[in-house]
């Protein structure tokens, strides 16, 4: 399976959130919403701490 980008798990974190505010979104649901938005919110981390690592790897190169 090939790695979800920043942008689509930036979406489907916004998604969930949409999804838990939802007047009619039930507990359940609401709780199922949180458990994959910390999913897609790690998947950002993770790009994102890999993307750092790269910048500071390349700045002490230069």
């Amino acid at each position: 399976m090939d790695k979800m980008k920043f942008e689509d798990a930036l979406d489907k974190l916004a998604e969930m959130s949409d999804r838990i505010k939802g007047q009619d979104t039930s507990l359940e649901e609401a709780i199922a919403c949180y458990t994959k938005g910390m999913e897609y919110y790690q998947i950002c981390h993770e790009i994102l701490e890999n993307a750092k690592q790269t910048i500071e790897t390349f700045e002490g190169e230069v």
